[in-house]
């Protein structure tokens, strides 16, 4: 058996053009973000890099849109860091990586294709220790991942052996579009939830 070890990154949004910030504000944790066309939707995963001034550090980030048009997008900070006071200026925005793949492995006449799916949410469960399968994952990705706001799967899916790489990534691309849905409008969002009676939180004692 032979194990072909690769790191593909996808980003399989409606856009995967990288597009310069205009303006950022924030009030009550809510931000908002000026940017023209980034081809965004709500709930999907985004990455601002780029911006400079006293505030930087809070907005240089990967997250999850919670509204979007074509002027620009929200955002809600992570659980626990209020607005900051500082300037931020300048930047960009680009869609946040959705697949990898990590691994193909000839197996019984087909292909086992192990990748990862980095699924997004408005609703997060923070979780300070997770880490990621990917190594390359950068310092905002993994953030994203211990705020809540990213949620990491590992899986694979077996392909015929004469399959190219265009129905590969159109076979993941299904894979991603039918999880991200239980995040964006089905009961998986709500993983991690605690409940008293019928009277529910994010975040549990």
């Amino acid at each position: 058996m032979k194990t072909i070890y690769l790191f593909l990154l996808c980003s399989l949004g409606l856009s995967a053009a990288t597009v310069s910030i205009t303006s950022i504000s924030c009030a009550a944790g809510v931000v908002t973000v000026a940017a023209a066309n980034t081809g965004l939707v709500a709930v999907q995963g985004f990455e601002i890099t780029g911006v400079t001034g006293t505030a930087a550090a809070t907005y240089n980030l990967n997250g999850t849109a919670a509204t979007t048009s074509s002027a620009g997008f929200t955002f809600n900070l992570p659980s626990g860091t209020a607005c900051p006071s500082g300037t931020a200026t300048g930047g960009s925005v680009s869609p946040a990586q959705q697949i990898i793949v990590v691994n193909i492995t000839p197996l019984n006449g087909q292909l086992m294709i192990g990748y990862i799916l980095w699924l997004t949410t408005i609703v997060p469960v923070p979780c300070p220790t997770c880490t990621s399968s990917f190594i390359g994952a950068n310092p905002a990705q993994l953030a994203a991942i211990q705020a809540g706001t990213t949620i990491e799967v590992v899986n694979q899916v077996a392909l015929p052996p004469a399959e190219t790489a265009a129905q590969a990534v159109t076979a993941l691309n299904a894979q991603y579009i039918a999880a991200q849905a239980t995040y964006t409008s089905g009961l998986a969002k709500y993983a991690g939830w605690c409940c008293i009676g019928t009277t529910c939180t994010s975040t549990c004692p």
